[in-house]
């Protein structure tokens, strides 16, 4: 089987693996309270949550291996209908502090660029009346960190990768040179909150040899799999809501054509 599918809390499922197990985690985490399947009492109870699922990434993920999170601020309306504004939490950056507060090392930030008519509208008010400081500008990009498990040299990491392996997993030309991906998002999925192939398709391209285990703590609707699954890399995703467990299965399954002998 070179793909898996875990139903249940990723925290407790995680622990369940060996340490320095993964050669890649990628993940988008959900956003807070801006769905109805992911809330919490407060923002904090949220961070917390995080640096939990964080801090057992960074346990099974190999020395000199990625961890890389994709997110973007959240905006939640106002409490009371006498308040004037609403609250934008502005998670990536509590995420960077999260990562590098379990053990992470910074290597990279990349801005996945949408359409603008992907964003919600922002400057309605602002267009108006044009007064500063009213200025709200539309969000069409979200953040993705690149953070890595410390080794001594990064060629520590890729040592053990020769002959064919290392062929198959170099990236031809044509790669993305910059950080600054402009990349259509995903449309007809069925999960409320997905990111696109594409996007993961360079991630793990990217941050991964073939053969190499990668995993999505929060597997979702099975993006990263399917990523992982085309581009010969074992997968393992954690999903704790069960019709998503079922949805990525048979997203995914079709590309599961039984690794090549790669070694």
């Amino acid at each position: 089987m070179s793909f898996a599918i875990l139903h249940g809390d990723c925290r407790d499922l995680m622990k369940t693996f060996d340490e320095s197990s993964i050669h890649l985690a990628v993940t988008s985490p959900p956003y807070y309270n801006a769905r109805e399947y992911a809330t919490w009492p407060t923002y904090q109870d949220y961070l917390d949550f995080l640096e939990q699922v964080f801090t057992e990434v960074y346990r099974v993920l190999a020395d000199g291996r990625m961890f890389v999170v994709n997110s973007s601020p959240v905006i939640s309306a106002p409490e009371k209908a006498h308040k004037e504004d609403s609250t934008r939490w502005p998670i990536p950056f509590h995420i960077f502090n999260l990562c590098e507060k379990v053990g992470f090392k910074y290597i990279d930030d990349i801005q996945w660029v949408k359409p603008e008519g992907a964003a919600p509208n922002r400057n309605g008010a602002f267009y108006q009346g044009r007064k500063p400081v009213t200025y709200k500008p539309n969000t069409i990009s979200e953040a993705i960190l690149v953070m890595q498990k410390p080794t001594c040299k990064v060629s520590q990491a890729i040592k053990d990768y020769k002959g064919d392996v290392l062929k198959q997993s170099l990236v031809p030309d044509g790669y993305e040179r910059s950080n600054v991906w402009y990349i259509q998002p995903e449309t007809a999925s069925k999960h409320t909150a997905p990111y696109p192939v594409a996007l993961t398709d360079r991630l793990v391209q990217y941050y991964s040899f073939v053969g190499d285990t990668v995993l999505d703590p929060f597997n979702g609707s099975g993006t990263t799999g399917v990523s992982a699954i085309k581009q010969d890399r074992f997968y393992i995703g954690c999903e704790i809501h069960e019709k998503y467990v079922e949805m990525s299965k048979d997203r995914i399954q079709p590309y599961d054509n039984s690794l090549k002998a790669l070694l």
